[in-house]
């Protein structure tokens, strides 16, 4: 999934050995500092630029987390453990609820920006139309139940 999501056009580690018999890989350090500690408008435009670009080629990252970014010389993303294709709408927006939930959560002076920021990035690689088809399948996941909030 590293490797397919640099064909996307997203910085990720770069995979130096897999050894699947004991279950290790070795891959590059990414130096540079968290995204969540160092987060503002301007990077969350490139965050959603990255989640569209994934999401341009049906990757799923499945942990869409301002902690699974890394800000260096350039914009790394990490931890693609949960990652996996998809092309339903469905999985998209769910990538793009949690980092909305995050922003809310950890970032709660500031989410309205940043949640902006991030789909203006996201816009710019796959158009408004896309944002608004995500953005209502993000409203239905958020009504259902386990995700409503209670007065």
């Amino acid at each position: 999934m590293l490797s397919a999501s640099k064909t996307a056009g997203v910085l990720t580690p770069f995979v130096y050995f897999v050894d699947p018999v004991k279950s290790e890989i070795v891959m590059e350090f990414v130096s540079g500092k968290n995204a969540k500690d160092v987060l503002n408008p301007s990077l969350a435009t490139a965050m959603g630029k990255y989640a569209a670009l994934l999401h341009s080629k049906n990757i799923i990252h499945g942990d869409l987390a301002t902690s699974n970014f890394v800000l260096g010389t350039n914009l790394v993303i990490l931890d693609f453990g949960l990652s996996f294709y998809s092309e339903r709408l469905e999985d998209r927006a769910s990538d793009i609820r949690l980092l909305k939930e995050i922003y809310g959560s950890a970032h709660i002076r500031v989410s309205d920006i940043l949640f902006k920021h991030f789909l203006t990035g996201y816009s710019d690689i796959l158009g408004n139309a896309a944002v608004r088809k995500i953005l209502e399948k993000v409203t239905e996941i958020e009504r259902r139940g386990r995700y409503a909030r209670f007065s």
